[in-house]
């Protein structure tokens, strides 16, 4: 038994539309074509699949039957079609997104699906970490885009693009403040202070390391639990932060003689790698977004 796509496409259509007029409208064909298509794929098939009336066609129990298995069938179809049009576009098949967990926000997985929008077959590979992992990954060519708070230093085989800014904070458990916000610098040298990992590990970001003994932290998560459990202070983005601040379990405070500094995220690309389709699509989403 044999059938093509034009006859399964034919028979789908008339079958939703319920007329040969119809379906050749939609698919731009004669109707002719279409009540050809639909009747030598009966005689293939060797099924009545609609009865025909003076004005009307009615789907058959067969018809219906079949269309069950046809609809997927052209489905797929439709998927390889758009599979050899994008390898013919040479369009890649995978996006691989690695985001810094410090500032990861519902966001970006918003300019990610628009993405996927425009390229439903693309496959999609968000990696997390830590600054310095995210711009290794793209350095090596494990990520096509890079997204990480700035680390005021170049990476070999990475071109930055900055993105939006936002305000870092500094905050602590509510039981560490007992009558004013602001703490003089040396009484915060002695308390304990939390630290990200990758600020430890940049010599030009050792300035944000105030304290004499300090804690280390990989990611912002971990980072705001122990702030909450009265185990240090730590230097945060508001933006993560503010349902902590709005239901008590961190306060603000503010060092005296200091100001809250604005902080900035960068979009990092492989140096020795063309812009596609895709990346170019990801990154038009993203530099909409505004500052925080």
């Amino acid at each position: 038994m044999k059938f093509s796509l034009d006859q399964l496409e034919a028979f789908a259509h008339t079958a939703e539309l319920g007329s040969f007029k119809l379906a050749a409208k939609r698919l731009g064909k004669h109707s002719t074509t279409i009540s050809q298509h639909v009747a030598t794929l009966e005689i293939d098939a060797g099924l009545t699949l609609f009865e025909r009336h003076v004005r009307r066609l009615e789907i058959t129990e067969e018809g219906k039957d079949f269309l069950s298995f046809a609809k997927p069938v052209l489905m797929e179809a439709g998927q390889l079609i758009k599979k050899v049009d994008n390898m013919n576009a040479q369009q890649p098949s995978e996006f691989r997104l690695a985001i810094e967990t410090t500032i990861q926000s519902r966001q970006f997985m918003r300019c990610a699906n628009s993405v996927l929008q425009r390229f439903p077959l693309l496959k999609l590979k968000v990696l997390s970490g830590d600054s310095l992992q995210v711009a290794t990954w793209v350095s090596e060519g494990k990520a096509d885009v890079g997204i990480f708070n700035t680390l005021f230093t170049s990476f070999e085989n990475v071109t930055p693009i900055q993105l939006f800014s936002y305000e870092m904070i500094t905050v602590c458990a509510p039981n560490w403040i007992e009558q004013s916000n602001v703490i003089n610098e040396s009484d915060i040298r002695a308390k304990t202070q939390l630290v990200y990992q990758y600020v430890e590990q940049s010599p030009q970001l050792e300035g944000h390391i105030q304290s004499h003994h300090y804690h280390v932290v990989q990611n912002l998560t971990d980072l705001v639990d122990m702030v909450t459990l009265g185990m240090g202070w730590a230097i945060v983005p508001r933006f993560k932060v503010e349902q902590q601040l709005e239901d008590g379990d961190l306060v603000e405070f503010f060092i005296e003689g200091s100001a809250n500094v604005q902080w900035y995220t960068e979009l990092l690309l492989p140096s020795d790698q063309p812009v596609n389709s895709v990346v170019k699509c990801f990154i038009q989403e993203v530099q909409k977004l505004p500052n925080r």
